[in-house]
């Protein structure tokens, strides 16, 4: 019984659709690692339980020189203020390069990275999902990014059609706070 109540508090704190199945999504086809690698601001997402309480999140990516992008994401929590951690990214198949495996280490975790759209020079929309399918449940992960720490209304709201039209649950998307 306690088992439960934790899995339910958990699920609670995470952007949650009670539909098992991921929807089929389409990332971008020429996606350039190259040309996306620099600092990205989050202008919105959905409740993720390892942001929360968070704001001013971004993330800088690297080219590692063998294939692979260091990823560095920074954020300050109401928890324990300053807040980093330090990853890799690793295309997942070479004819789909916007799908991507983020690999950390400290917390270790690993999960995709599913670049939508992106323009490199003023926004990026990325995806993820996650099914667990005995509980009937499925997470999503959606990322609303810019080059600065703004973007305008009407973008914000073609990028979440955009992923809505895929059959993402853009309802929970809200703003991140960006006054660091």
């Amino acid at each position: 019984m306690f088992l439960a109540i934790v899995i339910a508090i958990c699920l609670s704190l995470v952007s949650k659709s009670f539909a098992s199945e991921c929807p089929k999504i389409v990332t971008q086809k020429d996606f350039n690692a190259t040309r996306y690698l620099g600092l990205w601001y989050e202008i919105e997402r959905n409740n993720i339980i390892f942001e929360i309480a968070s704001k001013c999140e971004n993330a800088t990516y690297t080219d590692n020189h063998n294939g692979t992008v260091g990823v560095y994401n920074q954020a300050v929590t109401a928890y324990d203020g300053y807040y980093t951690i330090h990853g890799v990214a690793v295309v997942k198949d070479p004819s789909e390069p916007g799908a991507l495996e983020v690999i950390f280490s400290n917390p270790p975790r690993k999960g995709d990275y599913n670049v939508i759209t992106t323009n490199y020079d003023e926004y990026a929309l990325v995806y993820a999902c996650q099914s667990i399918p005995i509980l009937s449940y499925k997470l999503e992960f959606i990322w609303l990014l810019s080059r600065t720490k703004s973007l305008s209304p009407s973008r914000i709201n073609e990028l979440k059609k955009i992923i809505q039209d895929m059959g993402a649950d853009v309802n929970s998307v809200k703003p991140t706070t960006q006054n660091c």
